[in-house]
């Protein structure tokens, strides 16, 4: 009987797969998940790689093609279960099956064309050989005989592509050929490291002389000369040591990356002596769902401090003696190696670390362990939601409620709700853990779609941290950025030889005005949400109805010509704390200080040893870390993220504060928590300093419930985008035209065209659309459908629409 392969195709965007004729010689092994080769009759590349979705028996549909070959040794690269996950990913998130299958699978696992072959040691006798002879197979080891090592692509040349990979798969599973993966790298990968300069000017002091921070680190590169340092270690940044450069004190080297799994950050673990009764009662509910093997989904909610991962640990512990396996995800990279330490030290090999900062050959290396069942849990960021493990136990997600969980290309999937429903197909437990959980997930376990289990105190007898306001305006200051009551708190602490942590959120700005006599910040109303500045025409917009007010140059409520809109940076704060504090060595942890590898674990392990006592940096100083001697933190300017147009800006704030305050007292020393601020008349700080979660919820759900606002309302954000401006205008006018009958007044609005909150990225102008739904569902292909209607009438000009569903922010 005819069978035929139903395929989804790399390069090609369309959202049904093909059907494919099969070769004799694959029909047997062939099945769903495999990587094969194909060819398509009307298109004009020679080959295409594609993955198989199903098999058919002879039916109805015309044949668009044929299937050459089998890749990766005909083992399946997606599991039933992936497969799965993928497609519900394109109808969901309204993107293309094919890019949804793509995200799942590491890069080096997409090509096959520059693996190696070579000869193993065999002769050519070989009793084995004459079983398994075949033309194709004679031909692959006579042109191996003479050339000894070949790629598939230089073979492919000689030999043609159909069955060519099975025939050589067939050849190393009869241990005649090796055959290994080979990494093309565009150059070595390198990073970039300085040195003492060789010969040194005059009085080399005199130039360094008025820098505290070059003087440190040349004092740094004298004490070692001979030794390469990296940015932050030390704590001295890419800056300061290209200005050392410049100065002809250090001379700048490349030297190759260091190989093998980065991200290696040591401290001593405490053992998990008993557990507290609070844990316990968690660990047990959890441990009887795993029993029980039935999905379900568990909102872990601790306060910070209160041993949420000692929970996640023996919760693994038990999953993997049911003989499964777990994947556990971390929101971001800065997390990973104090966690990944902790899970180390636990688990050994078991465990396999992924993360963004790895090489092609590493994430590759790492896929095929999991693989191979030779590591039973994954832990990583967002991605590692695709980690290739089968007979899955459990799924946690540390800090479900963070931002970084949702990815910013297309597929737009949300990890954490992704990993609900992987471990849905899995059969699995999804636990979601954080100290300030999402909407989202709160209201899901209030109304009992999740489980929520409560850690409502800290372990170790730990108390929660004091929690201040200062409110600049009408306090002293001894710097710009600094009050004289942080001041003193961090000189009291520096007196104790105690640590400090101190937080400068300029990620929170975007374009919003500041009074900063009264704290006033103007907004939208019709929206309840910021107004952002734009200087081309001096007004003030709204960027998600559209709304335009003229910019006057004082503020609204106090009439003051004293206002605010350009952040200050974490340099500018060092420099600050340099001049305060002259002996003290500060680290600065922010995306220039840490865009080497390796660099978020050599600033924790400095930190750690006290080898400098103040961390200064931007919002990834806030989570996750663990330091026992931190008893004082301070937020530089706290209120500064609620300036930010989003209706979720209170939501994000409330979890910084309480994450970044959760560093302090984590041990028998009390913690302070001071937060700088202009506008102290928010509702939001009360919630802040009483710490109370649930009261903050239901007030701000008040406020979302009558704006109608998510949870309450479903959204979906449409980009435009183009080199023109008109032409990212016009398309949003089209788009909303082709929208207006597919959304029913009594079910939903649509908002906008209105200029994206940056309303120009890398030369491209963005208009938006923001559709607000009640109680309908718009289908994935409906929006692909409009998406194409739209883009028809503007070929030829550059015209892009992109489809965000539940969007995290409307910048």
């Amino acid at each position: 009987m005819l069978m035929y392969a139903i395929v989804y195709v790399e390069r090609i965007y369309r959202d049904e797969p093909f059907r494919l004729s099969m070769p004799e010689g694959l029909k047997t092994t062939i099945q769903p998940g495999c990587q094969v080769l194909l060819n398509l009759a009307r298109h004009k590349a020679s080959a295409y790689t594609g993955y198989v979705w199903s098999l058919e028996k002879a039916g109805e549909g015309d044949i668009e093609g044929e299937v050459l070959d089998l890749l990766n040794s005909g083992v399946p690269v997606l599991t039933p279960v992936m497969l799965k996950l993928a497609l519900w990913i394109a109808d969901y998130y309204a993107a293309l099956p094919i890019d949804c299958l793509s995200t799942t699978l590491p890069a080096p696992l997409r090509s096959t064309v520059d693996d190696v072959v070579e000869l193993a040691g065999f002769q050519l006798e070989s009793p084995e050989l004459r079983v398994k002879s075949t033309g194709l197979r004679r031909s692959i080891l006579k042109a191996l005989a003479t050339e000894k090592r070949l790629t598939v692509r230089q073979l492919r040349k000689r030999l043609g592509r159909r069955e060519l990979y099975s025939a050589i798969a067939e050849l190393e599973r009869a241990g005649l050929v090796n055959v290994r993966k080979s990494f093309v790298e565009t150059k070595p990968r390198t990073v970039t490291t300085w040195k003492l300069a060789k010969t040194l000017p005059d009085e080399p002091e005199k130039l360094i002389a008025r820098s505290p921070k070059k003087r440190e680190a040349f004092e740094l590169l004298a004490s070692r000369p001979e030794q390469l340092f990296r940015a932050g270690e030390g704590g001295i940044s890419r800056t300061v040591f290209s200005g050392l450069v410049t100065l002809g004190l250090a001379e700048k080297i490349e030297t190759a990356a260091p190989s093998g799994e980065s991200l290696r950050f040591d401290e001593p673990q405490k053992e998990i002596h008993s557990l507290s009764p609070h844990q316990q009662q968690a660990l047990d509910a959890l441990t009887k769902a795993l029993y029980e093997q039935q999905f379900r989904t568990f909102l872990l909610h601790g306060v910070t401090g209160s041993g949420k991962t000692l929970v996640y640990i023996e919760l693994l512990r038990r999953v993997l003696a049911e003989g499964k396996t777990a994947i556990v995800l971390v929101p971001e990279i800065s997390l990973t190696p104090q966690t990944a330490a902790r899970f180390r030290h636990y688990f050994g090999d078991d465990i396999q670390i992924m993360h963004s900062a790895m090489s092609d050959r590493e994430k590759y290396d790492a896929w095929q362990r999991l693989r191979q069942g030779k590591a039973r849990i994954a832990l990583g960021a967002r991605s590692t939601i695709f980690a290739p493990l089968e007979n899955v136990g459990a799924i946690i997600v540390d800090e479900e409620h963070d931002a970084a969980y949702k990815q910013d290309r297309t597929p737009r999937y949300h990890a954490r709700d992704t990993a609900v429903m992987r471990a849905m197909f899995e059969n699995a437990l999804c636990v979601l853990g954080s100290a300030t959980p999402s909407f989202e997930s709160y209201r899901n376990a209030l109304e009992g779609k999740y489980t929520l289990l409560e850690l409502p105190e800290r372990i170790d007898n730990a108390r929660m941290p004091s929690i201040e306001l200062v409110w600049m305006p009408g306090s002293q200051r001894v710097t710009p950025s600094i009050s004289g009551a942080l001041y003193d708190a961090i000189r009291e602490r520096l007196k104790r030889d105690e640590q400090v942590i101190l937080l400068q959120n300029r990620r929170g700005f975007a374009g919003s005005l500041l009074c900063l006599d009264c704290g006033h910040t103007p907004q939208c109303r019709h929206c309840n949400i910021p107004l952002v500045y734009h200087a081309s025409d001096r007004s003030l917009r709204c960027h998600y109805c559209g709304h335009i007010e003229p910019f006057r140059q004082t503020c609204p409520a106090c009439k003051s010509e004293n206002l605010f809109y350009k952040s200050s940076g974490t340099e500018r704060i060092e420099e600050e704390l340099g001049e305060l504090f002259p002996e003290e060595k500060i680290l600065r942890m922010d995306i220039d200080t840490t865009s080497t590898k390796d660099a978020h674990a050599s600033m924790l392990t400095a930190f750690r040893e006290k080898r400098a006592r103040i961390l200064l940096g931007t919002q990834m100083v806030a989570k996750g870390l663990d330091f026992p001697e931190v008893t004082l933190v301070g937020v530089l300017m706290a209120d500064i993220g609620l300036n930010l147009p989003d209706f979720r800006a209170a939501e994000r704030i409330y979890s910084l504060l309480m994450q970044v305050a959760g560093r302090a007292g984590r041990s028998s020393m009390p913690g302070e928590v001071l937060l700088q601020l202009y506008n102290r008349d928010n509702e939001l700080f009360q919630h802040v300093i009483r710490a109370d979660y649930r009261h903050f919820f239901e007030a701000e759900m008040a406020t979302r419930r009558e704006l109608a606002y998510p949870p309450f309302t479903r959204l979906i954000k449409f980009e435009c985008s183009s080199p023109s401006e008109a032409v990212a205008e016009k398309g949003a006018v089209a788009l909303r035209k082709h929208l207006r009958p597919l959304v029913p007044e009594a079910f939903g609005t649509i908002l906008g065209p209105a200029p994206a909150g940056i309303s120009k990225i890398k030369g491209r102008y963005r208009s938006q659309l923001i559709i607000k739904l009640t109680g309908i569902k718009l289908s994935a292909a409906l929006l692909r459908q409009v998406q194409y209607e739209t883009l028809s009438a503007f070929r030829g000009e550059n015209l892009v629409i992109t489809v965000d569903v539940d969007p995290q922010h409307l910048l």
